[in-house]
């Protein structure tokens, strides 16, 4: 088990020790500023000086120049090797994690000895299996011994004279106590994937495994599949919104969609008007959330383009824009994109305008009273563990009458409607649109002020969910 500072400071050496091995004086500090990390002025031995600017810099500096690493290592000459990678990849875990194991030692060896006697590596060599799992190690030849697979399916451990190991002892070789939860939880995975067990073992596992998993408050969920099998992702037991979503309709830049529903049983829809004013994504995400490299590679097949990678973003990111009502939506829209896309690269959660998360056919004035306060949402992200985020951009219109007046009516309204949909399970956020835009006299223009009230934001939220490490309460200067 590691701890926060300890891991930390394993991140400031790890830094500068690849940056040093891989680079010259020459493209070194190219590389250092594609990492965010402090300019100070070069001195003999380049490891001695990114050692510096490593304690240098804020925790917080340091935890996204390993994430970009991860992400993309912005150097030309050499890459870092994957066991490098891997010592930054479990010292962010051990950072999100707060240095706490939740899965405990207890389920980890009873996981462990439920495997034995049986080849939890399924279709592959145990090599092959794990070599995902620990890039960096060399399974067949260690310090103790050369693992071996028998041919009864057991682990034998010495060159000359083998003699069976038990999993418990193996993977206590190969640091079970010592793994970040997301590491453990990754081998769980891998050991319940379609590709690794045939179908009977890996409903076997599964129901053997996620029992265990739930005494620690974790369960495997299903959350897509392959091959007509499922696909499982280890998650805690937090409460969600229940169901995988079918459809999002979205980017809606003009009149309401005029929808149909073909087949009733199994609710698939289509739109027959406007529908070119709005978009309609119907892959449900395999993974329980949605990332902007998803919605691109979506957005590729849906207009059959040929053009290149950097084309394509570039029109799906107009065409989100296009959507946007106000100042205060593009800025904030904006804002997201250039502080966190450079951060998460392929990970980035897709923020996605203008979503009708409610929806009547008939327009407003077709009832005597209305059925839905609101039906559109300015922005909605997917999350991990089935967790969906709704974020709203208030103007005036959200606490006022049509006059500009006050209506305590229309307040209270808004926030009954808000409780409701926290009560299915979205977590929902209000920002004041005077927190991002200022009338300048003839429009309305972004605030200087504004990323630092839609950065922090964010950074909390992705920190809470664990797409990005925690960084409160780390040193800041």
């Amino acid at each position: 088990m590691t701890d926060v500072q300890t891991a930390l400071e394993n991140l400031r050496e790890i830094i500068a020790k690849l940056v040093a091995d891989l680079e010259t004086w020459n493209t070194l500090h190219e590389v250092k500023e594609a990492l965010g990390l402090p300019h100070e002025e070069p001195e003999r031995g380049k490891q001695q000086y990114l050692r510096r600017i490593t304690a240098m810099a804020s925790d917080q500096v340091v935890i996204h120049a390993a994430q970009r690493m991860l992400n993309s290592y912005p150097g030309t000459r050499e890459k870092p090797s994957e066991a490098d990678l891997q010592t930054i990849q479990d010292s962010l875990w051990w950072i999100e994690s707060q240095g706490i194991q939740r899965i405990s030692n207890v389920i980890r060896y009873r996981i462990a000895e439920s495997l034995e006697g049986i080849r939890f590596f399924g279709r592959f060599s145990l090599n092959e299996f794990l070599l995902p799992i620990f890039p960096e190690k060399n399974y067949y030849f260690s310090p103790t011994g050369n693992f071996k697979v028998g041919t009864d399916g057991y682990l034998y451990e010495g060159s000359f004279q083998p003699s069976r190991i038990s999993v418990v002892n193996y993977l206590n070789k190969l640091g079970l106590k010592e793994w970040p939860d997301q590491r453990f939880c990754k081998l769980i995975e891998s050991i319940v994937h379609p590709e690794v067990q045939w179908p009977k073992m890996q409903h076997t596992l599964y129901k053997q495994l996620n029992e265990l998993l739930q005494k620690d408050n974790f369960e495997l969920r299903e959350e897509g599949s392959q091959g007509g099998l499922p696909v499982y992702k280890v998650r805690g037991k937090i409460a969600g919104v229940s169901g995988a979503p079918k459809y999002i309709i979205f980017a809606s830049s003009g009149s309401k969609p005029d929808i149909v529903i073909d087949d009733v049983l199994n609710m698939n829809i289509r739109v027959v008007r406007y529908a070119e004013q709005c978009l309609v994504y119907d892959q449900p995400p395999p993974s329980g959330d949605l990332t902007w490299t998803m919605l691109v590679d979506w957005w590729r097949r849906l207009s059959g383009t040929t053009s290149n990678d950097a084309d394509t973003r570039r029109n799906l990111g107009e065409r989100l824009i296009a959507s946007l009502q106000s100042e205060a939506e593009r800025s904030f829209f904006a804002t997201y994109f250039k502080a966190f896309k450079p951060l998460l690269g392929d990970n980035l959660p897709a923020l996605l305008p203008q979503v009708y998360l409610h929806y009547d056919p008939r327009h407003q004035k077709e009832r005597t009273e209305p059925v839905l306060v609101r039906q559109r949402m300015d922005f909605l992200m997917l999350l991990r563990n089935a967790t969906r985020i709704v974020i709203e951009i208030d103007g005036v219109q959200h606490y006022s009458n049509d006059d500009g007046r006050a209506s305590p009516q229309r307040y209270a309204e808004m926030v009954a409607e808000d409780r409701r949909i926290k009560g299915l399970g979205y977590e929902v956020y209000r920002f004041g649109g005077t927190e991002i835009v200022a009338w300048d006299g003839e429009k309305f223009v972004m605030k200087t002020s504004a990323s630092e009230t839609i950065v922090p934001f964010f950074e909390d939220l992705f920190s809470r969910h664990g797409i990005l490490p925690k960084a409160k309460n780390y040193k800041s200067t």
